[in-house]
């Protein structure tokens, strides 16, 4: 095989950095968002947070976990349906489910 039977096509690369771009998008949030809680330990904390109780802060995580799950759906099955039909099978959806359902879970035990 010669070297250009070997390229990447440019699509693949497009849908691989729009999905890690989504991807760091939905741990990074969700990440200091953990943090963010994890300050509520401290009751002095929640003054300097403008009273933001555990449940609120939740419930609006939860919220923002579903609508980047979804914004990672919709743009893996546009990807797949334009450019690469072979992208984004079973198995990436089956993942991101799985992750976003997880990460809701962690947001309800926090709650």
């Amino acid at each position: 095989m010669s070297p250009e039977e070997h390229r990447v096509p440019e699509s693949f690369r497009s849908y691989e950095d729009g999905k890690h771009r989504r991807y760091n998008l939905l741990f990074s949030v969700n990440g200091g968002a953990f943090a963010i809680a994890k300050l509520f330990a401290d009751q002095r904390a929640a003054a300097v947070l403008g009273h933001l109780s555990l449940l609120q802060l939740s419930v609006r995580m939860i919220l923002i976990t579903i609508v980047m799950v979804v914004d990672i759906f919709m743009f893996g099955e546009k990807m797949r349906k334009e450019y690469l039909p072979e992208a984004f099978g079973w198995q990436g959806k089956t993942v991101l489910i799985l992750i976003g359902t997880l990460i809701c879970s962690g947001w309800f035990l926090v709650a």
